[in-house]
């Protein structure tokens, strides 16, 4: 009996065994029944489900409204992913070399603050800021002599607006990471590289930044996780996808399919094609992302 409980003790599937319940019940039947789902026509109005095959996907693969969220998508991911880690990259380089440590950390406080904020929070504080009438911008351009603008309201300024307050609110997270990368590197190889003659910005270029593309390698696939999803938050409080879709997104429009017009197998049909866009995205960034990580 007494060698009975040690086994029991020594199995593994006891300190495994809550994680993988966890993730069956919580990731992976979610999943399966997303799948099965999206092959039927079912409502929270009537409880029978109707058997509609591919007609899901069909619909969706034909819908004008889908083709422009996933161009937005596009739009989203490909001004937000250089922003996002291009930016604080070099603000990060740019800081490191700040010789006055009080300084220093009230730059950092200062740029990492807005990142312990959540989208619809900060979403809300540009609400006012994005105000047509009182809005400081709006204010700002007036006492420049220029006419104020519809910042939400206006199709060509909508999908800047939410891309400028996505990058205020998330690129101090990156630039966390790439100071923390930094302060690692070996002192040894930065002092070598002032002892052959090379400049801040050669030894940024050459050393700095090959040494912290692990870092690099993790922001761009967090940032793309963020721009793909956590996004939302802030398309529904600044603008509900308007005007006219043009600031609406891949999951913006799954939100609009499930909860707005409680087309759940279609949402669902949405869902199967959205995980499938991320997992090929995923696939690239490590099929030819990773090659250009150095990891020693």
């Amino acid at each position: 009996m007494r060698l009975a409980g040690r086994r029991l003790l020594q199995s593994p599937w006891l300190f495994a065994g809550p994680a993988v319940a966890a993730s069956i019940a919580f990731v992976w039947l979610p999943m399966v029944s997303t799948l099965g789902l999206s092959f039927f026509d079912w409502s929270l109005l009537r409880q029978e489900a109707t058997w509609r095959g591919l007609a899901h996907y069909r619909g969706t693969l034909a819908n004008p409204d889908f083709h422009l969220a996933l161009t937005n998508t596009g739009l989203y991911l490909g001004v937000l992913l250089p922003l996002q880690v291009g930016v604080p990259l070099v603000l990060a380089l740019a800081l490191v070399r700040v010789q006055a440590r009080a300084v220093g950390r009230v730059y950092r406080t200062a740029l990492f603050a807005p990142s312990v904020l959540s989208f619809p929070v900060a979403a809300v504080v540009w609400l006012w800021l994005f105000n047509p009438t009182v809005g400081f911008l709006n204010t700002l351009l007036a006492s420049a002599g220029l006419p104020a603008q519809r910042w939400l309201s206006d199709p060509d300024l909508a999908l800047w607006s939410v891309v400028a307050v996505a990058f205020w609110k998330s690129f101090g997270l990156n630039l966390l990471i790439f100071l923390a990368a930094l302060a690692n590197l070996p002192k040894d190889v930065a002092e070598a590289a002032r002892i052959d003659g090379a400049g801040p910005l050669r030894q940024a270029i050459d050393i700095d930044i090959p040494l912290v593309s692990p870092a690099i390698f993790f922001a761009v696939v967090t940032t793309i996780i963020v721009v793909l999803d956590e996004i939302v938050g802030a398309v529904d409080v600044l603008t509900e996808g308007g005007p006219y879709r043009t600031s609406s997104n891949l999951l913006y429009f799954l939100y609009e399919r499930g909860f707005r017009h409680f087309q759940f197998g279609e949402a669902a049909a949405v869902a199967v094609l959205i995980a499938a866009i991320v997992a090929f995205v995923t696939w690239a960034q490590f099929r030819f992302g990773e090659r250009h990580v150095h990891y020693e």
